[in-house]
C-alpha cells in the first residue's frame, strides 16, 4: 500500500541516519571520556580545544550522546512499535466510515422596524400593525434554520420522495447505516438532521450565514445543504407573504367599510340639498370646511401613528419585562424637557404649513413663491435637525442597567441594547405624537368655534361636506397603500438570498487519515520511548561497555563471547582431552589461539603490563562481584597468555568455598593450600605443572573450617611472599569480594587486583558495592573485564558495538587468509 511503501522508505531512511547523526556527535564528544578507550586501551591525553569533561559531567548539563545511544541501542524496538502503532492507526483510520460535508453560504437581510417622527407611510403601518418587517435580526433567522419545524419540513420532503422513488438514497433515514436500510421514524429523522446541521456566522460579515451538513454520501450531504438552503428561503418567502395577506385582507375590509360610509354621506348630501333647496356654500365657509376636514384627516393619521408606536412599546416593554421585572420602565421613564419643548413648537409650525399647503397647493413645489412659507419651511426643517441631535444623544447616552448582563451570553446583551434603543426611538415618536395630536386638537377647537356660528342648515351642510372630503381622503389613502402592498406582496423574495450553494464534496472531512496516522505514528513513538527508558530503569545488569567506562577504574579488556567459538570448533564439549588430562573448553587460549578471544586476553595483558610499565605487577588477585561471572576463565586465560610470553606463572586457588580451577585444568584438588597453611604439606609437593609450560597451579586443597581465618593468618602472607621470590607472577583466584569477605586479606599482601564482569549478568548495584569495599580497605584495583561482550545486545554507544563488530570481522577476514 501507498502509506505502507512511505512508512518503509522513512524506516530506512532513519537507519541510514543514525549513523551519520552519532558520527557527528562522537567527533566532539568521544574523546573526553576517561578510562580505557575502545580498544580496552587507556585513552591518551584530551587536546585542549576538547571540551571540559567537568562540564559534560555535570548534573545541569543533559548528556544528549548518552540518550542518543541508548535509544539507537534500541533502534529496531522503537522502530517496530512506532511502524506497529502507524499500520494499527492505518487500519483504524480505514475502518471508519467516511463522513462528508456539504457546505453552502447566504446572506440573510437584517430589516429593523422603521419609524417617521411624523406622518403616516405603508412601512409603518405594516410593521405596527401587523409586525412585517420586525423581528428580523440575524440571531432569530439562525433559530429558524435550526428550528425543529425547518427540519421536519425537509424530514417530510425525504420520506415523500422516499415513498414515491421505491429507492432509499438518504443514509440519514436508514435505521443504522450501512448495514440496515430501514426507513425511521419521522421523529428520528428530523433530530438526526438537526444533529448534523451546523450553522456558522462569518466574524467578518454578520449577515453572511455558512450551512453545513455532514453525511456518509456526499451526494447526501451536497443535497440536503442545499435543501436546507431552498426550504428556508420559501419558509421565509410564505412567512412574509402570509403577513402581507392579513394586511391586505384588513385594508380591503377598511376600504369597503370607508366606501360604504361615503356612499351613504353623499345619499345624505344629495337629501339635504334637494330638501333645503340649497346649491353651495360661500367660499368662505367652504374654505372653513376644507380645513376643518384637512385637521380631521391629519388628526387621524397622526392618531394612527401613535397607536402603531403605544403598541410596539408595549411589546418591548413585555419582552424586556420578562428578561427582568420592571427593566423596561427603567428605560422610558422620562424624556429630556428640550426635546419636549422642541416637538410641540415642531408640531405647530407643521400645522400651519400645512393649512398653507391646503389653502395654496403650488406652495409645496415652489417655496420662492411665498416668503412667509418658504421662512416658516426653513424653521421647520432647524428644528427637525435639533429634535434628531437630541434624539440620538438621547438613544445613545449608555446602557446603566446591563450591568447583570456582563458574564451572559452576547446575543442577550446585544439584543437587550437593540431593545433598548427602539424603545427610546419609540418613547420619542410617541411624544411627538401626542404633541402633534394636541396642536391639531386646539387648531380644531379653534374652527369649530367659527363653525358653531354659522346658521343651522349651513352647519349641517358643512358637516355633511365634511364627512364626504374625510371620507373621500380615507378612501383614496387606504386604495392607495392596498394597491403598493399588493405590489410588495408579489416582489416578496424571502430573508435569504443564495451566494452559493454545495458542491458535492470529493473528499471526507471524517476520519482525518492524515492526523490519525500522525497520532499513531506519535504514539508509537512515545511508546516505544517509554518502552525503552522503562527498561532502561528497570534493568541493573551491565550491558552495555560504557556503563563500565563510567565507573573510576579503567576497563582493562573485553572478552566477546565464546558461544559460537565452543559450538563450531569444540562441538559444545566441557572438557577436551589432551595428552595429560581433561582441559576444559573455557581455556580458548589453549584450544583455539587463534580466535578473536584469544587475541582479546593477549590485549587484556598488554594492557595490565603496560599501563604501568614502571612498576611491574609480582601477583594479581582477581574477584568479581557475584559468582559464575567468569574470574576463574579470565584468570586461566590470562595465565595461558602470560606463559606464551615468558612469564613464568603460578596461579593460586584461594576460593576455598567453591574451587574450580583444578577442574579447569584436569588436576586433582588435594593437596593444595590449606594443606600448605596447616602445615601438612610442604609448598613443593602442592605445586601442580600444567600442560603450558611455565605455568603452574596450587588447588586449594582439602576443604577448610574456617576459610577467612586461614586467608588472613601469617603464614598466608609468609606464603605469597615466598611464591612472588620463585614466580615472575603470581595469580590468585578469590572468592567473590562482592558477598564473600574471605580476601580481603589477601589484597593487602597482592601488587592489585582485577574485577571481573560478566556482560548482561552482573548487576550493576553488585559491582558498585564491590568496588566501593575494594576501596575501603584501601586495594589498588588495577581495573575491570569484560566477559561474554555480545556486540548484538549492547545497550549502550552504538558506535562502541560498531567498532567491536567491525573489528571482529575485520580479525576473522584476516586469520582466513
Amino acid at each position: 500500500m501507498y502509506i505502507g511503501n512511505n512508512i518503509c522508505c522513512d524506516v530506512n531512511l532513519l537507519c541510514s541516519t543514525f549513523p551519520l547523526i552519532y558520527s557527528s556527535l562522537s567527533f566532539m564528544y568521544n574523546e573526553n571520556k576517561n578510562g580505557a578507550g575502545s580498544n580496552g586501551h587507556h585513552n591518551s591525553p584530551k587536546p585542549s580545544s576538547a571540551i571540559d569533561k567537568s562540564l559534560l559531567d555535570s548534573d545541569d548539563v543533559i548528556d544528549f550522546k548518552k540518550y542518543f545511544n541508548l535509544l539507537y541501542g534500541y533502534k529496531w524496538l522503537i522502530i517496530s512499535i512506532t511502524l506497529i502503532a502507524t499500520v494499527a492507526a492505518y487500519f483504524y483510520a480505514d475502518s471508519i466510515t467516511p463522513i462528508y460535508q456539504g457546505n453552502g453560504t447566504m446572506i440573510i437581510s437584517q430589516s429593523r422596524d422603521s419609524y417617521s417622527m411624523t406622518g403616516s407611510d405603508l412601512n409603518s403601518l405594516l410593521t405596527s400593525n401587523f409586525g412585517i418587517g420586525t423581528g428580523n435580526v440575524i440571531f432569530d433567522e439562525l433559530e429558524v434554520l435550526q428550528s425543529r419545524s425547518l427540519a421536519g419540513i425537509i424530514g417530510d420532503q425525504l420520506l415523500e420522495f422516499i415513498n414515491q422513488s421505491n429507492n432509499n438514497l438518504y443514509p440519514v433515514t436508514w435505521r443504522e447505516y450501512p448495514r440496515d436500510s430501514t426507513v425511521v421514524s419521522r421523529d428520528t429523522l428530523v433530530r438526526r438532521l438537526q444533529g448534523n446541521l451546523n450553522i456558522e456566522r462569518l466574524e467578518e460579515r454578520e449577515s453572511v450565514v455558512r450551512i453545513n451538513y455532514k453525511s456518509p454520501s456526499p451526494s447526501e450531504a451536497a443535497s440536503v445543504t442545499n435543501l436546507f438552503i431552498d426550504t428556508y428561503n420559501q419558509f421565509s418567502i410564505d412567512q412574509s407573504r402570509n403577513q402581507t395577506r392579513s394586511a391586505l385582507d384588513f385594508l380591503n375590509r377598511e376600504m369597503n367599510e370607508v366606501q360604504t360610509i361615503l356612499n351613504q354621506n353623499e345619499e345624505d348630501l344629495r337629501d339635504f340639498m334637494n330638501r333645503e333647496k340649497l346649491v353651495q356654500l360661500d367660499s368662505q365657509t367652504e374654505n372653513l370646511i376644507t380645513a376643518m376636514a384637512q385637521i380631521v384627516i391629519e388628526r387621524q393619521a397622526v392618531s394612527v401613528q401613535k397607536v402603531a408606536v403605544n403598541s410596539a412599546m408595549a411589546s418591548y416593554r413585555t419582552e424586556l419585562d420578562n428578561i427582568k421585572p420592571g427593566f423596561a420602565q427603567q428605560y422610558a421613564q422620562g424624556i429630556s424637557p428640550k426635546l419636549s419643548r422642541f416637538q410641540y413648537q415642531l408640531a405647530e409650525m407643521e400645522t400651519e404649513r400645512m393649512l398653507m399647503i391646503q389653502q395654496n397647493p403650488m406652495l409645496e413645489n415652489n417655496l420662492q413663491a411665498e416668503p412667509t412659507f418658504e421662512r416658516l419651511t426653513n424653521q421647520i426643517n432647524k428644528l427637525k435637525a435639533d429634535i434628531a441631535q437630541l434624539a440620538n444623544h438621547f438613544i445613545e447616552s449608555g446602557d446603566n442597567y446591563l450591568g447583570f448582563l456582563g458574564s451572559a451570553d452576547g446575543n442577550l446583551a446585544n439584543r437587550v441594547t437593540e431593545m433598548r434603543q427602539e424603545l427610546m426611538t419609540l418613547k420619542i415618536d410617541s411624544q411627538q405624537y401626542q404633541a402633534q395630536e394636541e396642536v391639531l386638537d386646539q387648531r380644531l377647537d379653534e374652527y369649530q368655534a367659527i363653525f358653531n356660528r354659522l346658521p343651522d342648515n349651513m352647519i349641517h351642510y358643512a358637516r355633511l361636506k365634511r364627512d364626504i372630503q374625510i371620507n373621500e381622503q380615507l378612501y383614496l389613502t387606504i386604495s392607495g397603500q392596498t394597491a403598493e402592498l399588493a405590489v410588495w406582496e408579489q416582489t416578496q423574495t424571502g430573508k435569504g438570498r443564495v451566494v452559493d450553494y454545495s458542491l458535492i464534496p470529493d473528499t471526507p472531512i471524517q476520519p482525518r487519515s492524515k492526523r490519525i496516522l500522525m497520532l499513531g505514528f506519535v504514539l508509537g513513538g512515545v511508546l516505544s520511548l517509554g518502552l525503552v527508558f522503562l527498561r532502561e530503569i528497570t534493568i541493573t545488569k551491565i550491558t552495555s561497555i560504557e556503563k563500565l567506562k563510567e565507573k573510576s577504574h579503567p576497563l582493562l579488556g573485553v572478552i566477546p563471547d565464546d558461544t559460537l567459538i565452543k559450538k563450531n570448533i569444540l562441538k559444545d564439549r566441557k572438557q577436551v582431552k589432551s595428552s595429560q588430562s581433561h582441559i576444559s573448553t573455557d581455556l580458548l587460549t589453549i584450544h583455539d589461539s587463534m580466535s578473536y578471544a584469544s587475541e582479546s586476553y593477549r590485549r587484556l595483558l598488554n594492557n595490565l603490563l603496560y599501563s604501568q610499565p614502571d612498576d611491574p605487577f609480582k601477583s594479581i588477585l582477581i574477584t568479581s562481584p557475584s559468582p559464575a561471572e567468569g574470574k576463574s576463565s579470565v584468570i586461566g586465560n590470562l595465565a595461558v597468555t602470560l606463559a606464551e610470553s615468558g612469564k613464568k606463572v603460578l596461579i593460586i586457588d584461594c576460593d576455598l568455598r567453591r574451587p574450580r580451577l583444578h577442574k579447569m585444568w584436569g588436576l586433582t584438588l588435594k593437596p593444595g593450600l590449606v594443606d600448605v597453611l596447616f602445615n601438612k604439606t610442604s609448598t613443593e609437593k602442592v605445586i601442580q605443572p600444567t600442560i603450558m609450560e611455565n605455568l603452574d597451579i596450587i588447588s586449594s586443597g582439602m576443604k577448610a573450617p574456617n576459610p577467612g581465618a586461614l586467608l588472613q593468618s601469617q603464614r598466608m602472607k609468609q606464603l605469597i611472599k615466598e611464591l612472588k621470590e620463585n614466580y615472575d607472577i603470581v595469580l590468585i583466584d578469590s572468592p567473590p569480594f562482592g558477598i564473600i569477605t574471605d580476601a580481603a586479606p589477601l589484597i593487602q599482601s597482592t601488587d592489585g587486583v582485577i574485577v571481573s564482569v560478566r556482560f548482561n549478568q552482573t548487576k550493576e548495584s553488585e559491582l558498585d558495592q564491590c568496588l566501593e569495599n575494594l576501596n575501603y580497605i584501601r586495594a589498588n584495583i588495577l581495573g575491570t573485564t569484560l566477559l561474554a561482550y555480545d556486540y548484538k545486545k549492547g545497550t549502550g554507544d552504538p558506535y562502541e558495538a560498531a567498532h567491536y563488530k567491525f573489528t571482529y570481522e575485520t580479525y576473522n577476514k584476516y586469520q582466513s587468509i
